[in-house]
């Protein structure tokens, strides 16, 4: 049975996002991922968040915002991606108007 898996956007450190996932998150086919974004986190929104350029994509549909949110995403793994790697860009706006990239990995288990 296909599960959710929520990951929370904590915090900017260093430039970087911090997840609650540590930036690495293992799925089954089928399985939707939640981006959250914390209050009181520094991020303001998230603006897309799409494969790197060259990475495979196991997303479908791709991740998109919930019911509009700036601050909420989901996308659902395609059921064709068995032991499938992603590595895919989060593009987000942190408090002070700037916008910055992070890239964290999807698996896909085998």
């Amino acid at each position: 049975m296909p599960r959710n898996h929520n990951i929370f956007i904590e915090g900017v450190e260093n430039g970087d996002l911090v997840l609650s996932d540590n930036g690495h998150t293992d799925v089954d086919t089928e399985d939707t991922v939640t981006w959250i974004v914390r209050d009181n986190s520094g991020v303001e929104a998230i603006t897309s968040i799409a494969p790197d350029r060259g990475s495979e994509n196991v997303f479908d549909p791709d991740p998109a915002p919930v019911g509009g949110s700036r601050k909420t995403w989901r996308g659902t793994v395609s059921r064709n991606k068995k032991g499938r790697r992603e590595i895919y860009a989060i593009e987000y706006t942190i408090q002070n108007g700037n916008t910055s990239q992070f890239d964290p990995i999807i698996q896909v288990n085998p």
